[in-house]
């Protein structure tokens, strides 16, 4: 919209950009470049009411008071689980569709796969997640095909994620929940980077923005479960794949 000419302004009930899904540091970087694009943010803020008259919206109404005239409004507001039809069969439902490690339900003819399924999350020891996103939902499906065409195997893929944000290529491996250590690789102060983040010392995900080598790297490294050390992460000159070559060599 801004490179068309138009007035951009985000109005976000968080703290900052991206926060339920980034670090810090990504989603500063996010913000900033979109600010540089002309795009205002309001964070912790709430909108109270849309306005306007003949079918067509003409302002927003913040909790402040403050109205914002808009001509288009954008209204992202997250999902809900379509799971009604498998909690009216009986099966288990608890934020989705609840299933065991193969994707099946209670009943072991019936599987769910994609947004709606709630797993056990390999990495994890097995807590319970729901994800959105492509990736998970065409993993789920093969995983499901080679079940019922003889070769069962445990949903255990690394999550992936994508966005392209404000010319940036915003790239994600593994999962996060809040409470890991960030380590950087590259200048945060620039447009290529990568934070590396740390559960006590296993690496559990890997944020790549415009570092493509970095995200395929730490595909591999998730899927294989090796983590590098700290130091090792934070040297862009160390060879992540030197890792991967130890461990076949092993």
């Amino acid at each position: 919209a801004t490179t068309a000419g138009r007035q951009v302004r985000v109005i976000e009930a968080g703290p900052r950009a991206l926060g339920r899904v980034v670090s810090q540091a990504v989603s500063a970087v996010v913000r900033r470049e979109h600010e540089a694009r002309g795009v205002r943010f309001d964070f912790s803020e709430a909108v109270v009411a849309i306005h306007g008259s003949d079918g067509a919206v003409s302002a927003v109404e913040l909790q402040s008071g403050e109205r914002i005239p808009a001509d288009l409004v954008l209204v992202s507001v997250g999902v809900v689980p379509n799971s009604e039809l498998a909690a009216a069969a009986g099966l288990a439902v608890h934020n989705g569709i609840v299933v065991d490690h193969h994707l099946q339900t209670e009943d072991p003819m019936i599987s769910a796969i994609g947004d709606c399924a709630a797993f056990p999350f390999a990495s994890e020891d097995g807590r319970t997640v729901r994800l959105e996103s492509v990736q998970n939902a065409v993993d789920q499906a093969r995983c499901v095909a080679e079940r019922i065409t003889g070769k069962p195997a445990a949903y255990d893929q690394v999550p992936l994620f994508w966005s392209d944000q404000a010319g940036l290529r915003l790239q994600i491996a593994g999962l996060t929940r809040g409470d890991e250590t960030a380590v950087m690789r590259g200048d945060p102060d620039g447009t290529a980077f990568s934070v590396f983040c740390y559960r006590d010392d296993r690496l559990v995900a890997v944020e790549s923005v415009s570092r493509l080598p970095d995200h395929m790297q730490a595909r591999k490294l998730l899927r294989a479960g090796i983590s590098p050390t700290r130091e090792q992460a934070a040297d862009p000159g160390f060879e992540l794949k030197s890792l991967l070559a130890l461990a076949v060599a092993a």
